[in-house]
C-alpha cells in the first residue's frame, strides 16, 4: 500500500469544502431564481383566487335576494309559510346580511318581523 501524506489529506479535504460550497451556492442561486420566476405567478394565482371568491360572493348575494323578495312578495300577499321555511329565510336572511346586502330587501324584512308577519322560533 502506498503511504498517503497529510499533504495530499489536507488537498482532499481542501477539494471537498470546495465542492461542497460549490453545490450549496448553485443551490441557493437555483432556489433565488426559481422564487423569482414563481412569484409573478402566485401573484396571478392569488389575484384569480381573489377574483373568483368574489364573484362567488356576487353570485350568492344575487341568489339570495331573488329568494328574499320573492319570500317577502309571498308573504305581503298572505301566503302561508311553513315554520321551516320562515327559520330558512331567517338563515338566508343572515347570510345575506353577511355578505353585505343591505337594500330594500333589508328595510322590507325588517318591516315584516316588526309586523309580525314573520314570527317564529327564528332568531
Amino acid at each position: 500500500m502506498e503511504n498517503i501524506s497529510l499533504g495530499q489529506i489536507a488537498s482532499v479535504i481542501t477539494f471537498l469544502g470546495v465542492l461542497i460550497g460549490a453545490i450549496t451556492g448553485i443551490i441557493t442561486f437555483i432556489k433565488k431564481f426559481i422564487t423569482k420566476i414563481l412569484k409573478p405567478l402566485n401573484e396571478k394565482v392569488e389575484n384569480l383566487q381573489m377574483t373568483v371568491t368574489k364573484n362567488k360572493n356576487d353570485l350568492e348575494l344575487e341568489m339570495l335576494k331573488i329568494f328574499l323578495v320573492n319570500f317577502i312578495h309571498d308573504i305581503e300577499q298572505g301566503n302561508y309559510k311553513s315554520e321551516n321555511q320562515i327559520k330558512n329565510a331567517y338563515e338566508l336572511y343572515d347570510r345575506y346580511k353577511t355578505l353585505g346586502g343591505n337594500s330594500y330587501i333589508h328595510d322590507s324584512f325588517e318591516k315584516l318581523m316588526k309586523e309580525e308577519k314573520i314570527k317564529g322560533d327564528c332568531d
